[in-house]
């Protein structure tokens, strides 16, 4: 089993230890739970409340049994101090921005989720997601990476941007009453996360 295991000191002498795992049928609570709990915090005001609000828990995990259950995909749990605080979910590109090429396309792989529960926003796991998943990319011979993020989350987008990416392409989706705009994110070279 594939383990990333570093350890941050924190503003105390204490150390807190941070492990990236695979996520397994075992962990879907934890998903479920950071997965509602950060669109909450990241997309209110951005998509109509009550369809936002409306979403359950059981809702959320029936979406990560499925999720596990994909092939073409990844999905890692970020663990501080034996609690989970953030997933990240990758693999073969699925969604190419407009105007690339099906046969010979820019990107290989994609991010299809990055999320960190609210109460550990700022702290840099995204950060460590990100590059875990670079990491495990490569190692997969994949070279290229992009990612769709609601173009009106200037969080998500300003971390994409401080982390190298260009905006390279955008679509409107339905979700629930809203039409929202994403952006793609894209890295031609994924060596330059790091």
């Amino acid at each position: 089993m594939l383990r990333h295991k570093c350890y941050l000191k924190q503003k105390s002498s204490e150390r807190m230890t941070i492990l990236i795992k695979p996520a397994t049928k075992y962990n879907i609570p934890d998903l479920a739970r950071i997965h509602l709990a950060s669109k909450l915090a990241a997309e209110t005001g951005i998509i109509d409340a009550a369809f936002l609000t409306a979403k359950t828990i059981e809702e959320y995990q029936e979406k990560w049994v499925g999720f596990l259950a994909a092939e073409d995909s990844q999905q890692d749990l970020l663990f501080s101090d034996d609690e989970a605080v953030g997933l990240i979910s990758y693999g073969q590109l699925r969604t190419a921005p407009a105007g690339t090429s099906k046969i010979r396309p820019l990107y290989s792989a994609e991010i299809f989720a990055i999320y960190i529960h609210p109460d550990h926003f700022k702290k840099g796991y995204g950060q460590m997601l990100l590059k875990h998943a670079v990491t495990q990319l490569k190692a997969q011979k994949h070279q290229s990476l992009c990612l769709w993020a609601l173009d009106k989350n200037k969080n998500a987008c300003g971390f994409y941007e401080k982390m190298g990416a260009q905006r390279v392409g955008k679509q409107f989706v339905e979700m629930g009453p809203t039409k929202v705009k994403e952006v793609c994110y894209a890295w031609r070279d994924i060596s330059v996360i790091s």
